[in-house]
Order: C-alpha cells, then sequence, then structure tokens
C-alpha cells in the first residue's frame, strides 16, 4: 500500500503515462482491389449472389478498426462464405498488408514483412448474400 505523498504522485504519473501510450491502432489507408469475387467460381448462382458484396471503404475501415483475431476454424467453418473482397491496407503504425474480407465478417490478413491472422467482426453494415446462414447446429447467426 502506498502511503507517501510523492508515492502517490508517482503512480498517478506512471497510471498516466500508459494511458497515453496505449492508443489503439487506426487504419490509415485501404484500398479495395475487387469486390464481389466467389471461392467456388464452377457455381454460377454463388458467383451472381456473391457480386452483391460491395463494401466501401469506409466499411472496410471499420471492419479492421473492431476485428480481432480468431482461429482459422470459424474462417473455413463456422462463418464460411466463398464471396470475398481483395485490398491492401496500412495501419497508423505503420505495418501492412494485403487482405481477403468475405462476406460473413471474417477476413485473413497477410502481412506485408510475412505471416498472417485472421480476423472476425459480425456487426457490419455491407450486403452479405448468406446472412442468416452462419453458426453451426439448429441456431442460425443474423
Amino acid at each position: 500500500m502506498v502511503n507517501s505523498r510523492p508515492a502517490k504522485l508517482l503512480l498517478a504519473l506512471v497510471f498516466l503515462t500508459l494511458q497515453t501510450t496505449t492508443q489503439a491502432r487506426t487504419v490509415r489507408k485501404v484500398t479495395i482491389d475487387e469486390t464481389g469475387l466467389n471461392l467456388d467460381t464452377q457455381d454460377s448462382n454463388l458467383t451472381e449472389g456473391c457480386k452483391k458484396f460491395k463494401p466501401t471503404i469506409n466499411q472496410v475501415r471499420h471492419y479492421f478498426e473492431k476485428a480481432y483475431p480468431i482461429e482459422n476454424y470459424t474462417v473455413t467453418t463456422e462463418r464460411y462464405s466463398p464471396c470475398y473482397t481483395t485490398g491492401t491496407i496500412t495501419f497508423s503504425d505503420n505495418s501492412s498488408g494485403k487482405f481477403q474480407l468475405y462476406s460473413g465478417g471474417t477476413s485473413t490478413l497477410f502481412w506485408s514483412r510475412g505471416g498472417a491472422v485472421n480476423l472476425l467482426y459480425k456487426k457490419n453494415k455491407w450486403h452479405d448474400p448468406f446472412a442468416c446462414n452462419y453458426g453451426l447446429g439448429n441456431e442460425q447467426e443474423c
């Protein structure tokens, strides 16, 4: 327990410093290369449906500022969607990469310096051709 006034002041300064140095990383730049793509090019119905997946730059920016890391299983099974968009992104800390963003709210971000991460954010405003088809079992997610 801290009883002295100088120690309390020092502790307060440490907390203030930590608050100002732990700002969230933000998106500096987003470029969308292609929209409305379909992983299953043999299915013409899916291709037509996926053409409607056209997120805007602001929607993609919002997505990457809110998305969090997930395991690959979520991308390939639980929230699978063949509809995707490609592009590039640069963050405020100068990290950057290329992305594949799927209509179900998952993405894979391929870092410019190597490695990749899968991400998820569900509360998106873009048109999702597969809305209400996610989840496992009898309870579907919208």
